[in-house]
């Protein structure tokens, strides 16, 4: 067992193969199925286990996202917030999808959990009709439009969908540049190729004009081949759906070819830890969000404050280095507290937490969830509409801090729907 502090150290319960981040995903894979520590199995409490991806292709962002939901579970355990402790068995999946699929057969194997903690798209969708027959309402790290699905109602997320997200910047662009140029450019997962679609034919209702979209890996090294294809197709603004890795990567590029294009990015694509270390590559890149960043969050005075002060002094972090103490972070506790608010609601209702479809009815029934105060505005959750939001809050990167820009609303359209 890994006890290094940046291997989502903190928590009672049991960790499973943490995994050096020197290691392939193959050889990751292959190592978590058979590494771990006592755990959830016997325990008694609300199960809540989790797949996280720590060593693979999406950990620069899963890392932190991962140590968020862990802190915020441990300091509802330690404050006694609930009558009974949340079991947390996790385990780094490394972002392979077939790893995915045994961990939940593991945690499925006898009763069913109430709750899973998930991440990537490709993962959480190929679960989705698992976790739908067997009631586990999945709160993920994805927020694809397509588990808003009617036949996928036990997936829920806490931020704007992913192609709302782009539809976001869209509406800024056309307010502030009709007639402007745009382009997609993402990885090919499941992933980076969700808001593509649904996002070319949101800028062409806006009258926007649309370049095809340009393929950029997780892996990247270099994007001077996008960057000049960008360039020979006029594209004034490209969309980026990526994590922060890639991002600096074209950054890097275009900087390098001198290039006016402007990026702007989706969640996963920027965190104050990559616009401190090259706070002159995301200069003016524009980003779309609904959590709060982590200065932000630390500035508001928000209830959740305590949660985040409590677990970094716990665990002896620094809160000035924002390789931790970063947006993804303050997402990882919100997703925690997404659980604790499907149990408290069921419990108010008088219904069994450790029962599936009484969370979710809960979740349903859920009004103006806050995070305590973690979101910049509250969610809401609708029995045929799983939308948390139709707003997008953007940000602007400046001398290296994301500061808080617009917040574009969208309307709530059906035909948005999958």
């Amino acid at each position: 067992m890994n006890n290094d502090d940046n291997a989502l150290d903190s928590g009672e319960h049991s960790r499973r193969g943490f995994l050096s981040k020197t290691g392939s995903a193959a050889a990751a894979a292959t190592t978590v199925a058979i590494a771990g520590c006592s755990g959830g199995g016997g325990e008694e409490g609300i199960q809540i286990p989790a797949l996280y991806d720590l060593s693979g292709a999406t950990s620069d962002v899963g890392r932190p996202t991962g140590i968020g939901s862990r802190d915020a579970i441990t300091w509802i355990n330690e404050n006694d917030v609930l009558d009974q402790p949340i079991v947390h068995d996790w385990v780094d999946y490394a972002y392979e999808v077939p790893e995915a699929q045994q961990q939940y057969d593991s945690f499925t194997s006898g009763d069913n959990p109430p709750m899973i903690i998930g991440w990537g798209t490709a993962d959480t969708e190929a679960l989705a009709s698992d976790v739908a027959a067997d009631e586990i309402v999945y709160i993920s790290a994805s927020y694809s439009d397509d588990l808003l699905a009617e036949e996928t109602s036990y997936n829920f997320f806490a931020n704007l969908d992913y192609t709302s997200q782009g539809r976001a910047h869209l509406q800024w662009i056309a307010d502030n540049d009709p007639g402007a140029t745009i382009a997609y450019i993402h990885n090919t997962t499941p992933f980076g190729e969700t808001p593509v679609e649904g996002g070319e034919a949101y800028a062409e209702e806006l009258g926007l004009e649309v370049a095809d979209s340009i393929a950029l890996e997780l892996d990247a090294n270099s994007a001077g081949t996008q960057v000049q294809r960008a360039e020979s197709n006029d594209v004034d603004y490209l969309i980026h759906q990526n994590t922060a890795a890639p991002m600096q990567v074209l950054l890097s590029s275009l900087q390098e070819r001198d290039s006016d294009i402007t990026v702007m990015g989706l969640t996963w694509t920027v965190d104050e830890f990559r616009a401190t270390e090259a706070p002159e590559l995301f200069e003016g890149v524009r980003y779309v969000n609904s959590n709060v960043a982590f200065q932000q969050a630390m500035n508001s005075g928000a209830e959740g404050v305590q949660i985040i002060e409590d677990s970094f002094e716990r665990e002896g972090r620094d809160m000035s280095n924002p390789e931790v103490a970063n947006i993804n972070y303050v997402r990882g506790v919100v997703h925690a507290l997404l659980a604790l608010e499907g149990i408290q609601q069921a419990q108010e209702m008088d219904l069994d937490p450790n029962v599936g479809a009484n969370i979710r009815e809960a979740l349903i029934e859920t009004d103006d969830f806050d995070a305590r105060g973690l979101l910049p505005e509250t969610y809401d959750y609708q029995d045929g509409d799983r939308r948390p939001t139709m707003n997008g809050q953007t940000y602007v990167v400046e001398n290296g801090e994301m500061v808080p820009d617009e917040l574009i609303e969208l309307e709530r359209r059906e035909d948005w729907l999958p």
